[in-house]
């Protein structure tokens, strides 16, 4: 944790964007310089004469490294105050290690430290000091338990909140307060994990959702400005519960000594599976109106949000309030204990990467600890073969590494692209927890071309992520040909990785506790585009998975050609979710009490209805990789589709032939007729996108695991219509013993094992499972 005195990490180069040092002697022959809180900018940058500042020390090798000659910068122990990037730029800069010197703890502290002495109980807070006017609404049972600090007067940030959410464009979020490594409450109602529903409140008025507005949705297929939408009308909820309605009315108001000036409503508003957050606008009458538009239209049905930032809800242990209110600045906060003393207190107080790379190659960042950013960790672009190795990252408000970017398009559209990747970088090692976003968002690769990203995540723990955004999962993996494999990712409310692109690896990783606070959603999900092709899933362990209708593996809207072998799948409510698309392979996995092997949805529920669900962006997506054309528009080239087809022709034989069914003139068929857009082709032919043709399941292991749930609305369609062998080859026992299963270390008895003469099966299989699959081979290195 960070100091309790500044230390100046970039003190000396805060004064002006470019170096003012003097010209620095050469560093030694094998181009090692060292940083100490001891040193001075002025030095030689030697071990005994130590540079104070990192970005002296990557100045003094500017110029003087290569692939054959790279240099080093050794930080000697400490704890140094960040106040603003690091910037790694250039070719010049290229070749560099930033590492922690061996055997010593290095951490860069985004966080500021509260100096205990300088907290005071509420009750000593002089009266008719205008800076704690707002005191009057701290709850009298808490009060004496709640303790004070005037961040303004030691010129500690004290931030900001904003409008995020699920498909908002991210913003940072309000600095957070840490005691003891452990990130506390922002005031709310109600505690706990307590959410306001249906039972105490019901929507008044439910104007449309920003989602209405994009080109997807919209008649003349335009989208909405941003800023437009950021005006669009908010739900108005009339509140019916009693205990809320005696609470309610001090959640806005003018008069900021009784009541809130900047309360907001966190959760989930028009579904079960994406968060928003909506500021209080104004509330009486019974009722309470919002600012800001939802995402998604608001309904009483997925009403689960809290109000937060409300002074007047601060009453449990672990809660603050930050009353930025005319500029007070002051810090409320109920320890707890009760106390302050004995504690470690800070404020995360920075709001930018600890290090952006970019245009570089070859630079590590190694053995680092970086502690506390309303923004991202490190952020890489246009960088090619860097490495992040055995960093810890925590208290970051967004994704702990970000390898590329994303333009602003929502995820669910058809213009959604990324890019700045770069190309072989690394992520190892790590230790990356207490997130409010993500781990590692990887994008690298080109989908036009199919040239591969190459990036890898490998032997990390990633925990305690998606805190504040859903959506947000341990890995981003975008793009083409990038691999997350034995990682340990546990313990987070929302999806572990999500899949936008193709040939991407995902295995020997153990995901355990996800999903934990969301429904209709999956560890590992994908969707909405048939062109996302060969993403292997294998080798991997999925335990103890939220069971409130989510699924290990999600298949979503037309998801086409996953992969998926060898996992092990241990209490999961569904295995796979199998939503109309097609030439998605599973087999060789054991599911352990899952309650249904898996699930499936296809196109032609509620009649074969035209439009299907999305069609605007699953076509144009087809189209934009698989249509004929100069490449714009929804076209690719015709060499790049030449490349498309020599790359999955063998894999997916009938690529050629797959077609978005279309009349005549090209346009997308919207209703069944008789001479074009017929039954056969649209809703029969296995070449047409919306048949959920050549999908397979196949030898599955079951032990205490209920059968694959067919859908129900499509008239008595189902995945096993349009193939046949569907759930072929599944063996059933009630328990691990049975099969002579162990599920401490994930193989079989090859001696006892009754699949040694089970059809489909077989000797070989075994002693093929056992050599592959060993959950002490599943997750990082030890």
């Amino acid at each position: 944790m960070p100091r309790k005195a500044m230390i100046p990490l970039l003190a000396a180069a805060l004064t002006a964007g470019v170096s003012t040092y003097p010209a620095a002697a050469a560093p030694p022959a094998k181009n090692i310089v060292y940083v100490a809180k001891t040193g001075d900018d002025q030095a030689t940058g030697t071990e005994k004469d130590p540079f104070a500042t990192i970005e002296r020390a990557r100045d003094a090798l500017a110029g003087r490294t290569s692939a054959r000659n790279p240099g080093t910068v050794y930080i000697r122990e400490g704890v140094y105050q960040t106040s603003r990037t690091i910037e790694v730029t250039g070719a010049a800069q290229s070749y560099v290690t930033y590492a922690a010197y061996p055997g010593e703890q290095v951490e860069l502290a985004g966080v500021t430290t509260l100096a205990p002495d300088r907290f005071r109980r509420l009750g000593d807070v002089p009266a008719g000091e205008a800076k704690w006017s707002s005191k009057s609404r701290v709850p009298a049972a808490a009060a004496p338990s709640v303790f004070v600090y005037d961040l303004g007067a030691e010129n500690i940030p004290a931030g900001t909140l904003n409008k995020n959410g699920f498909n908002w464009k991210p913003q940072p979020y309000a600095p957070a307060l840490i005691t003891d490594d452990v990130t506390q409450t922002l005031a709310q109602y109600p505690n706990g994990d307590a959410k306001l529903g249906r039972d105490h409140l019901t929507v008044k008025e439910a104007p449309k959702g920003a989602r209405d507005y994009f080109s997807d949705k919209t008649a003349d297929g335009t989208t909405m400005p941003y800023e437009e939408m950021l005006k669009l009308p908010g739900p108005v909820y009339t509140v019916k519960d009693p205990e809320l309605a005696a609470r309610y009315e001090k959640w806005a108001g003018t008069d900021h000594t009784t009541a809130e000036t900047d309360g907001w409503l966190s959760g989930y508003f028009g579904n079960n599976y994406a968060n928003d957050r909506l500021r209080i606008d104004a509330v009486g009458g019974g009722d309470i109106r919002t600012g800001y538009p939802t995402m998604y239209v608001a309904t009483d049905k997925w009403s689960s949000f809290v109000a937060q930032n409300v002074l007047s809800e601060l009453d449990a242990e672990g809660e603050y309030y930050i009353d930025r209110h005319q500029g007070h600045n002051t810090l409320y906060y109920y320890p707890p204990g009760g106390t302050v003393e004995g504690k470690e207190i800070s404020l995360t107080s920075f709001d930018a990467p600890f290090f952006e790379l970019e245009n570089v190659r070859n630079v590590t960042l190694k053995g680092l600890k970086l502690n506390g950013t309303t923004g991202t960790g490190v952020r890489l672009l246009d960088a090619e073969s860097c490495t992040i190795d055995g960093l810890e990252i925590l208290n970051v408000s967004m994704d702990a590494v970000a390898i590329g970017q994303a333009n602003d398009a929502i995820t669910a559209i058809a213009e959604y692209r990324t890019s700045r990747g770069g190309h072989r970088n690394r992520v190892v090692d790590s230790r990356l927890h207490d997130l409010g976003g993500g781990g590692v968002f990887t994008a690298g690769g080109d989908r036009d071309s199919l040239e591969r990203g190459g990036h890898v995540v490998e032997h990390n723990e990633i925990y305690d992520f998606s805190k504040l955004a859903t959506y947000t999962p341990a890995g981003y993996m975008y793009g083409v040909g990038n691999t997350f494999r034995r990682n340990h990712v546990h313990d987070a409310p929302h999806m572990a990785i999500q899949i936008m692109g193709n040939d991407m690896e995902i295995s020997h990783n153990r995901f355990e506790r996800l999903v934990t606070h969301a429904s209709d959603q999956g560890v590992i999900y994908s969707g909405r585009d048939y062109t996302y092709l060969n993403n292997v899933v294998a080798y991997n362990l999925f335990k103890d998975i939220g069971a409130d209708g989510n699924q290990a593996i999600y298949m979503d809207d037309g998801m086409t050609g996953m992969v998926v072998h060898h996992n092990v799948f241990d209490n999961v409510q569904h295995g796979l979710f199998y939503q109309s698309g097609h030439s998605n392979v599973a087999s060789d996995n054991v599911f352990k009490d899952v309650k249904y092997l898996g699930h499936d949805k296809l196109y032609h529920e509620g009649g074969k209805r035209l439009p299907v669900a999305n069609q605007k962006v699953v076509v144009e997506r087809f189209n934009d990789m698989l249509k004929a054309g100069d490449g714009t528009g929804f076209t690719n080239t015709r060499e790049n589709i030449d490349r498309w087809y020599r790359r999955y022709g063998k894999q997916y034989p009938n690529i050629r032939d797959w077609y978005v069914p279309a009349d005549s003139q090209g346009r997308p068929c919207t209703a069944v007729g008789t001479t074009e857009c017929t039954d056969e082709y649209v809703w029969s032919n296995p070449n047409s996108v919306y048949v959920p043709a050549n999908n397979v399941l196949t030898r599955s292991v079951s032990i205490g695991t209920g059968d694959f749930a067919y859908t129900d609305d499509a008239g008595g369609l189902s995945n096993q219509t349009f193939n046949p062998d569907f759930d072929s080859y599944n063996v059933k026992r009630a328990t691990p013993a049975e099969f002579a299963f162990d599920p401490a270390t994930g193989r079989f008895d090859a001696r006892a094992t009754p699949l040694n003469d089970a059809e489909g099966f077989g000797r070989t299989w075994v002693k093929e499972w056992n050599r592959n699959f060993g959950l002490e081979g599943i997750g990082p290195r030890k």
